[in-house]
């Protein structure tokens, strides 16, 4: 079964003095992949600047535009149409418990996923809070824990905007006790990998008919590896597995690797940015299953 979204993102920024020179690098437009399928991509910006792309060391494109044209005003859209496949969830195909824990602490498969069991400014907790975090006990399945584990995340926080900024570490959510998409994430992956799961961070659109958390700006969810399965996503700030309704743009280890705008710019005093996503269901959204709430066993 497939469905068809036409995906659209904006950006509008302001500048109080004159930019002489800029360079922008959007990682903004859906991957293709085995679940995903893009067409009829445009893109449009204020200053007629020509478009390139390059491919990021994840293997993901990034859209740039260079200007030494003077401006104070800059805005960009990008629009494309996204196939998405429904996919199974791994409910069969996982390994037995004990196979999980060989496969987890071998060296071949830390060295193959390495990227994705390290820590850094983003994921690391501190001794302190892990006490009150939900860890894997021996005989628990991966999957089973990471449902656990998303709904512990979602009911640990309150999402807020207004506390934190794109550089807030998971040690200073979990103090706050609030946070946006990109913090349920960073802490749902550090508490992964302290569990020695693969697990990063994924940036995207979801589906803005089901008016989820996250859904009107680009959204942020994580991507574990299950032993036997592969990857699968889980959406904390949701407590919902990524499925059908999520749209997938890049992965990295954490939001540095996912930016989805980043620029250098030559000009003087504050600057003002504004953006906004618009995801629309189309050829058969009627038949869009129901988003799956991770389930919690007693």
């Amino acid at each position: 079964m497939k469905t068809e979204y036409e995906v659209v993102y904006r950006t509008h920024n302001t500048y109080a003095e004159n930019v002489r020179e800029a360079f922008f690098s959007f990682l903004i437009l859906p991957c293709e992949n085995e679940s995903q399928v893009v067409r009829n991509v445009t893109m449009t910006n204020s200053l007629d600047a020509e478009v390139f792309q390059h491919t990021n060391p994840f293997g993901f494109e990034v859209t740039n535009l260079y200007s030494v044209e003077p401006f104070t005003e800059f805005e960009f859209q990008m629009r494309a149409i996204v196939e998405k496949s429904v996919m199974p969830f791994p409910l069969e195909d996982t390994l037995p418990v004990e196979e999980e824990q060989r496969l987890l602490h071998d060296h071949s498969f830390y060295l193959e996923n390495h990227l994705y069991l390290g820590f850094d400014h983003y994921t690391r907790i501190k001794e302190a809070y892990r006490p009150k975090l939900l860890m894997r006990q021996p005989n628990q399945g991966v999957y089973e824990y990471l449902q656990q584990l998303n709904n512990f995340i979602f009911d640990l926080l309150e999402f807020d905007p207004e506390p934190t900024h794109v550089c807030t570490s998971a040690n200073e959510v979990l103090k706050l006790g609030r946070g946006v998409c990109q913090d349920y994430t960073h802490i749902f992956i550090g508490v992964a990998r302290l569990n020695k799961i693969p697990c990063r961070y994924v940036s995207g659109y979801l589906n803005q008919g089901l008016e989820l958390a996250g859904s009107a700006v680009m959204h942020a969810w994580a991507e574990a590896y299950i032993p036997g399965f592969g990857w699968q996503g889980f959406d904390p700030t949701n407590n919902l597995l990524a499925d059908a309704h999520y749209l997938k743009a890049a992965h990295g280890s954490d939001y540095s690797d996912c930016s989805p705008i980043k620029g250098t710019l030559k000009t003087n005093g504050k600057q003002k940015t504004n953006y906004g996503v618009q995801v629309t269901p189309l050829q058969g959204a009627e038949n869009i299953p129901q988003p799956v709430q991770t389930s919690v066993q007693a």
